[in-house]
């Protein structure tokens, strides 16, 4: 229960600043550049004072795969929906890393199985994937799901297998980050320092929580968990953007809290 609290603050972070960066009308590295400058001093005051050990290498890896995630899923949002885009890329991630981890987690039954297909089921139930042509908008979805099922397993590893510190490991991660896409970004822009505040604060805080919550349960368990975010997502698209609540949207919110609360308790 402590990771599912873990998770459920951390689905209302995660859930807030994807809202902002689909509003924000800001796209590309840039964008991710300038958010990871805003958190840079409280980078480099964690790695003075942190031990880096095994954590820079590991860092190292994970900032290529959440540097890979964050362009695909600004990609994503300029092509589709945010009800769209952010339930496709929540809800199938953990089916993703269901598939893969299963084999190595003996005696996790079949409460996970049965808990990941209600959590894929509810996704479709609720864009309705089955009657619909796969645009380009659930495309980069389902590319942002295969992202996060990498740094997923990635994260996971190195928190349960190489004890890495997580503040320190995510202060490498947000430090490379920079430094690589300094490299990379032709034009930086400044103008949007307002909007890349809060997804700057609430990125790392949610992801944080995500990383304790390893501490605390499989990595299977977390990814499902994580899809909590689908159901504040499809909530705030409803409340904020003005998109539609359909009954199928509203059958597929309760078929993914089923799966989730199954693999969670």
């Amino acid at each position: 229960m402590i990771a599912l609290g873990l998770l459920t603050a951390s689905a209302c972070c995660h859930a807030a600043w994807n809202l902002l960066m689909k509003t924000s009308g800001r796209g590309g590295p840039a964008f991710v550049w300038l958010c990871g400058v805003v958190m840079l001093p409280v980078s480099l005051v964690v790695l003075v004072r942190g031990h880096l050990g095994t954590t820079w290498w590991a860092g190292l890896v994970s900032m290529v795969l959440h540097t890979t995630y964050a362009v695909t899923l600004q990609k994503a949002y300029g092509a589709g929906e945010f009800s769209t885009v952010y339930p496709v890329s929540r809800g199938t991630a953990p089916v993703l890393v269901t598939l893969v981890t299963i084999p190595w987690l003996g005696g996790s039954g079949p409460r996970v199985y049965v808990g990941a297909a209600l959590v894929f089921g509810g996704v479709l139930l609720m864009d309705r994937l089955h009657s619909r042509r796969l645009g380009r908008g659930i495309a980069l979805g389902l590319a942002v799901a295969t992202c996060t099922a990498a740094y997923t397993l990635w994260d996971g590893f190195a928190v349960t297998s190489l004890g890495v510190d997580v503040l320190t490991y995510l202060a490498v991660t947000n430090v490379a980050q920079v430094v690589v896409l300094s490299a990379v970004v032709r034009q930086f822009d400044f103008s949007q320092w307002r909007r890349a505040v809060p997804i700057a604060v609430l990125t790392p805080a949610s992801y944080g929580l995500v990383l304790l919550a390893l501490t605390f349960a499989s990595v299977g368990t977390v990814a499902i968990g994580r899809t909590l975010n689908v159901v504040l997502g499809a909530l705030l698209g409803a409340i904020v953007l003005r998109e539609r609540l359909t009954p199928a949207r509203i059958a597929g919110l309760a078929t993914v809290v089923a799966g989730v609360v199954l693999v969670s308790t």
